[in-house]
């Protein structure tokens, strides 16, 4: 059917839904009187849908994030810039632009015709400000007009409870995501265009270079950068671990000294005294322990928990959850609250689970059932507009391996969540040896309680000791001892690095993993099996805004700018007075930077200098000048080498390479007088090839080298 189909019988409630899915699923369930599907150019779907009540809805959805802010002052040389204008989303896609432009025509039009209009975007800051957005552009001026749509879950019965009480649209909230927006685009783009300023006056070769820094990702560079100092500052000493081997009524135990010796020759003194002393119990020490059940997860905890038992990156997870609830799987998962209220229904989702998964968790679920109160464990932490995460329990069709994972370890974490808390019995013995104090510790579990539930994400080691009473003797059998040396401290990793923006107070619940990964994108950092890594650009770049404009890598400003978009949500402060915040927060770095651009821009010319150095494939074979450089195409995203002259000296000289595989130099060069590249396959054995396309080489030995290679490469 045509949009003029749509458009001839009005009366009809406008409904905008942030994806197309939860588009597609609220359909599903307010149409189930009548539900037509309707298909536009570029992919774009509408629902007309009549309810049980005989109410007509059109159902529409936005694609994330419609609008975006940009300046009025289009010359990149210039700034500050504080005039900005909110315009449909940019993209460097041209198929992604075209369907963003498309589904707003098709909002606008269809909108003409709505009696009223019902706002069903993520409940959250940002969602607000996408719903926001739309009705008030696309629309027309009719968010004041709206209603809010307010959901946790995508489930028949919140759908349906949240269209019967819809409430009153919150300008408060949208006041509040336009100023995060507002404070992020201000201070990026200022300050990335004053860098790239500075570089472009220190820089002879006029080449262009994408440097970006903001009021999250200085302090966020800053952490790992300083946490890399540390570690390059360290200097292993020698440390030795000594043991002792024990025997009791013939039991053996072992118990380790009680401190860690540096010195070589006390190490070899205290072995020659303990070897054959006599061993007495000093202390003994027992204790019963409660190991409470875990708390619901919000996003940060998930993540975290993703990473230390999968290894999925936290944007990978967010991901995952974000498709989860999509699918009506999970609860909303961009929540900050470790609190589940009874309203969710706890014997509701349970009796689903028990139905609906795995039936070895079935009678563990059962179990459950039949206490006479169902109570979760909960954290402090509240988050006003959602509870924790948790299951629905609703039935999935078909899951990838990731999607499953995640689902599972959210379920298991619900069902802890309800079980008793763990009983262990913990002793600590000292052991007296000519002197020198040994510690043995023993933990066994009395009671599993909770932690059946959570298994396989959670277990307890347990560490049985013999019954030793003080005073007593016992056998001393061996005194060894471990050498080693000092370790330090650990590079933060993916999900380390958002614990400690989320303590410093830096970033939000869904920011703060797409934060790291600019970083990575912006090659600052590199990301490594054992940590996040600074590059050398990383370094000057955090280096160079320390000594010119320290506030900016600073938390102490980023806090103030986050207490001022919560006071623009509980409605102490407008935007008019922000963006005087703004100017004063900005006016003496801009400044200063001004002051010092020649100097900024040598620091970061000299930063860059090295990264290429570091990154460069060889010399060009044909200008002899320039660094054989990797490219990505923007359009076609296929990887190339090219000479790193290109601007300075108009050398073209370019060649394509594998699409897969992992490029390495091999520091040789072909007999032809290109570089020779070592790539690495997942799959197969590494595979030494030149660049050089015309290579005799290349050409003789195309079908046996060269065999495993992308075939679209040429080479």
């Amino acid at each position: 059917m045509s949009e003029d189909n749509v458009m001839a019988v009005k009366g009809y409630q406008l409904v905008i839904c942030e994806k197309p899915l939860a588009a597609k699923r609220i359909s599903q369930v307010l149409g189930s009187k009548n539900i037509i599907e309707k298909k536009y150019s570029l992919g774009i779907v509408v629902f007309e849908i009549t309810s049980d009540k005989n109410q007509r809805f059109v159902v529409c959805s936005a694609l994330g994030h419609m609008y975006s802010l940009i300046p009025l002052e289009k010359n990149r040389k210039k700034y500050p810039i504080y005039e900005t204008v909110w315009s449909p989303k940019h993209s460097t896609v041209a198929n992604q632009r075209k369907r963003i432009l498309e589904t707003l025509k098709v909002i606008a039009r269809i909108s003409e015709g709505a009696s009223g209009y019902i706002h069903a975007c993520d409940y959250d800051l940002e969602g607000e400000l996408i719903g926001y957005n739309i009705l008030e552009y696309a629309c027309k001026h009719k968010y004041e007009q709206s209603r809010r749509a307010k959901f946790s879950s995508l489930t028949d019965s919140e759908i349906n409870q949240s269209f019967n009480n819809l409430q009153q649209t919150d300008i408060r909230i949208a006041e509040a995501g336009k100023a995060r927006h507002l404070v992020d685009f201000v201070f990026g783009i200022n300050l990335s265009r004053a860098l790239v300023n500075c570089l472009s006056v220190a820089n002879q070769d006029n080449r262009y270079y994408n440097l970006s820094i903001g009021r999250v990702q200085g302090p966020t560079l800053g952490f790992i950068v300083d946490r890399e100092i540390k570690i390059r500052k360290h200097v292993p000493d020698p440390v030795w671990y000594i043991t002792g081997n024990f025997q009791k009524d013939n039991s053996s135990f072992q118990a380790n000294l009680s401190t860690a010796i540096h010195k070589f020759s006390e190490m070899q003194k205290i072995l020659a005294t303990c070897k054959n002393g006599k061993a007495t119990i000093k202390t003994v020490i027992c204790q019963t322990k409660k190991v409470n059940p875990p708390t619901p997860f919000n996003l940060s905890d998930l993540q975290k928990e993703a990473f230390r038992i999968f290894k999925l990156s936290p944007a990978v997870t967010h991901s995952i959850a974000e498709s989860l609830y999509l699918a009506a799987l999970i609860s909303y998962p961009r929540t900050s609250s470790k609190k589940l209220p009874s309203s969710i229904g706890y014997e509701k989702i349970l009796n689903l689970l028990s139905k609906n998964y795995a039936t070895a968790d079935k009678n563990k679920i059962q179990e459950l059932l039949m206490q006479k109160y169902l109570v979760p464990f909960q954290g402090i932490e509240e988050d006003p507009a959602h509870p924790a995460i948790y299951p629905t329990g609703l039935k999935h069709k078909k899951l990838s391996v990731q999607q499953s994972k995640i689902l599972d370890l959210i379920i298991k974490r619900f069902l802890a969540t309800f079980g008793d808390g763990a009983l262990t019995n913990f002793s600590e013995v000292i052991i007296t040896v000519s002197g020198y104090d040994f510690i043995a510790k023993g933990n066994t579990i009395l009671n599993y309680g909770w932690i059946p539930l959570y298994e396989p994400y959670f277990s307890i080691k347990e560490t049985r000791l013999p019954h030793l009473v003080k005073g007593d003797s016992a056998q001393t059998n061996e005194v060894t001892a471990l050498e080693d040396f000092t370790k330090p401290v650990a590079r933060y990793n993916q999900a380390s690095i958002l614990e400690k923006m989320e303590s410093e107070g830096i970033g939000t619940k869904s920011t703060r993993a797409e934060t790291v990964n600019l970083l990575i994108k912006r090659n600052y950092i590199l990301q490594h099996k054992i940590g996040l890594e600074p590059t050398v650009l990383g370094f000057t770049i955090l280096d160079t805004m320390k000594k010119f404009i320290p506030d900016i890598v600073s938390t102490k400003l980023t806090a103030f700018l986050e207490s001022s978009i919560k006071r623009v949500e509980q409605g102490e402060l407008d935007m008019i007075n922000l963006r005087k915040h703004l100017e004063k927060s900005l006016l003496k770095p801009l400044n200063r930077i001004k002051i010092n651009e020649m100097a900024i821009g040598n620091e970061i010319k000299n930063g860059l200098t090295t990264s290429r150095v570091e990154m460069s494939y060889g010399k060009c074979p044909k200008c002899h000048i320039g660094e054989m450089v990797l490219i990505k195409s923007n359009k076609t995203k296929k990887r190339f080498l090219a000479c790193s002259k290109f601007r300075v000296t108009g050398c073209k000289t370019i060649t394509i390479v594998p699409q897969f595989g992992l490029i390495k130099n091999d520091n040789s060069v072909c007999t032809c007088g290109w570089p020779i590249l070592r790539i690495i396959f997942k799959r197969f054995s590494p595979r030494k090839i030149c660049v050089n396309r015309s290579c005799r080489e290349n050409l003789s030995n195309r079908t046996d080298d060269h065999r495993n290679l992308d075939p679209n490469t040429s080479i």
